[in-house]
C-alpha cells in the first residue's frame, strides 16, 4: 500500500472549521427564530390570539422567516462542507448524508413559504376582510399546524444525514470517537422523536424533550471543528484508504 497522503490536511482543516462555524450559526439562528419570534407570537390552542399578535408584530414575524432562511441556507453549506471532509472516508455514504441534509433544507424552505402565507393572510386588511374571523383563524391554525409538521420532517432528514456523517467521523477518527458516538446516539433519539411526533402528535412535547442531546452535540461538534479542524494523521488517512482498497477487491 502506498504511503498515506497527508497533503490534504490544510484543505480538510479549512472545510472542517467552516463546518464548525456553520454548526454554530445554525444553532444561533434557530434559537433566534424559536425564542424571539415563535414563542412570543404563536399561542398554542388559541388561533385568534396568534392572528392578532402576528398582525400587530408583522416585522418580527418576518424576521423569524429570515432567520429560518438563514438557517436552511446554512444547512446546505454545512452539508457541502461535511461532504468535502468525509468523501475520502466513504464517498457514497458521504453523498447519501449530503442528499438527506439537502432534503432537510428543501422541506425547511417549504415551511418558510407557509410562514409567508400566514403573514400575507394576517397582515393584509383586504385579505382579512374576505374571510369571516372564524374562517381566518381556522386557516391560520391549519397553516401553523402544517408548518409544525414540516419542522418534524426536517428533523427526520436532519437525523438521517447526521447519523451517517457521525458514523463516518467515528470511522475516520477525525474527531474523538466519543464525540462521534454521542452524535449517533443523540440523532437516533431525534429520529425516533420525529417519527413519534408525526404518528402521535399528542406526544410531540415528549418527543421534543429528546432534542436536548442533539442540540448539545451540535454545539460541541461546532466548537471542536472550529477550534481544531480534523485530526488527519497517517493512521486516520490510511484507514479510509485501506477500506476503499479492500472494497475494490
Amino acid at each position: 500500500m502506498p504511503a498515506p497522503d497527508v497533503s490534504a490536511q490544510p484543505a480538510l482543516d479549512r472545510y472542517a472549521r467552516l463546518a464548525g462555524f456553520l454548526y454554530l450559526t445554525i444553532i444561533v439562528t434557530s434559537i433566534l427564530s424559536l425564542f424571539l419570534v415563535e414563542s412570543r407570537l404563536v399561542v398554542d390552542g388559541d388561533s385568534a390570539a396568534t392572528v392578532e399578535r402576528i398582525a400587530a408584530n408583522q416585522t418580527l414575524f418576518r424576521a423569524g422567516l429570515v432567520y429560518d432562511m438563514m438557517m436552511f441556507a446554512g444547512v446546505v453549506a454545512l452539508a457541502w462542507a461535511l461532504f468535502v471532509v468525509l468523501r475520502g472516508v466513504d464517498r457514497n455514504r458521504a453523498l447519501l448524508a449530503l442528499l438527506w441534509r439537502m432534503a432537510e433544507a428543501i422541506v425547511g424552505a417549504v415551511t418558510v413559504l407557509l410562514g409567508v402565507l400566514i403573514v400575507l393572510l394576517v397582515g393584509s386588511q383586504g385579505v382579512r376582510a374576505a374571510f369571516e374571523p372564524e374562517q381566518l383563524h381556522s386557516l391560520v391554525e391549519v397553516l401553523l399546524t402544517a408548518r409544525g409538521i414540516g419542522f418534524d420532517v426536517t428533523i427526520f432528514f436532519l437525523s438521517l444525514g447526521t447519523i451517517v456523517n457521525c458514523r463516518l467521523l467515528y470511522q475516520s477518527r477525525y474527531v474523538p470517537r466519543v464525540l462521534a458516538g454521542l452524535g449517533i446516539v443523540s440523532f437516533v433519539l431525534m429520529l425516533v422523536g420525529a417519527v413519534v411526533s408525526l404518528l402521535l402528535p399528542e406526544y410531540k412535547g415528549l418527543a421534543m424533550a429528546g432534542w436536548a442531546p442533539g442540540i448539545v452535540f451540535e454545539v460541541v461538534i461546532g466548537v471542536w471543528l472550529l477550534l481544531n479542524g480534523v485530526r488527519t494523521t497517517p493512521a486516520t488517512v490510511a484507514a479510509p484508504q485501506a477500506t476503499a482498497g479492500s472494497a475494490s477487491r
